[in-house]
């Protein structure tokens, strides 16, 4: 894994406020709020938070799709301000819906794909449409949600993009063509070694051997970054008897279950925690879990 190279994306103090959704003319709503985060080359990035956290706001704006109200976001080495802007080569974006015409099919979006990429891997295309039962004449519209995302995802990746940027992909995808999808991101992350993929996700799940990096986002503001393995390996969850008190500023998200705390602690302060406290390690998900729940308090 190639850690010295640049950063895929940088985005610093970043802010955005969109136009209120409850009448016009009404105080912006603040969906983003001052995020710094980073996304690295060569490796696979998880945007994780719950519905409404921001996350497709946030991929929308890294995509140009969105004005920054604040902060600077960079793109494979160039500045991203709006949608004016056009994305550096390199770059593909699976939205959560396809935001081609629908009835436009693959044919009609390869076509244009050659227009805008000196090399375009039609056969590839080919080969990944045909692993999803889609013929490339039938038209957006006449797919399920999963075929579409398949439809976008296939034709995307024959352009060989260096930063790969996905919006929940896997949320309309039956456990097969989940599968499969995983597969197919792997060949292409295997095939570069400074390609970057950054996916956004309600859960890690299934994918922590797939992810390297985490940022967990919540009501707008980053809670979390980091190597998913450092992450987990920084933490322990215990179980604690409440009798007596232990020290609460070292327990995260504590969550009371008859007489005793189940909480998330810092590896480094498990020695302060009483005797007969229970330890074990935690997973990416019991950090998550943890930290969200601290934020919710």
């Amino acid at each position: 894994m190639i850690t010295d190279l640049a950063p895929a994306i940088a985005v610093q103090d970043l802010s955005v406020h969109l136009p209120s959704q409850r009448r016009f003319g009404g105080a912006p709503h603040h969906v983003l709020r001052g995020i710094d985060l980073t996304v690295p080359s060569g490796q696979v990035t998880a945007l994780v938070g719950s519905n409404g956290a921001g996350k497709t706001t946030l991929l929308r704006t890294l995509s140009g799709a969105i004005r920054p109200s604040a902060g600077s976001v960079t793109v494979l080495g160039d500045p991203i301000g709006g949608p004016e802007d056009a994305l550096p080569a390199g770059v593909g974006v699976v939205p959560d819906q396809p935001f081609q015409p629908d009835h436009w099919s693959a044919d009609d979006m390869v076509r244009i794909l050659r227009k805008m990429e000196h090399r375009v891997d039609a056969a590839g295309i080919g080969r990944r449409l045909r692993r999803a039962g889609i013929d490339p004449g039938t038209a957006i519209k006449k797919l399920s949600a999963g075929q579409r995302t398949r439809l976008v995802l296939s034709v995307v990746l024959g352009a060989a993009p260096s930063l790969l940027l996905l919006d929940e992909p896997f949320a309309r995808l039956d456990p097969l063509a989940r599968e499969d999808v995983l597969d197919e991101l792997r060949r292409h992350q295997a095939e570069g070694e400074d390609r970057a993929i950054l996916l956004s996700t309600h859960e890690l799940g299934s994918l922590e051997r797939f992810v390297d990096h985490v940022v967990l986002l919540h009501e707008g503001k980053v809670l979390l970054e980091g190597p998913l393995l450092d992450l987990a390996d920084q933490h322990l969850v215990a179980t604690i008897p409440i009798d007596p008190l232990p020290p609460m500023r070292l327990l995260r998200g504590h969550r009371r279950t008859g007489d005793v705390l189940d909480a998330l602690v810092a590896t480094e302060d498990a020695v302060f925690l009483p005797g007969n406290a229970g330890l074990r390690r935690a997973t990416i998900q019991d950090v998550l879990t943890f930290t969200l729940r601290e934020a919710a308090r």
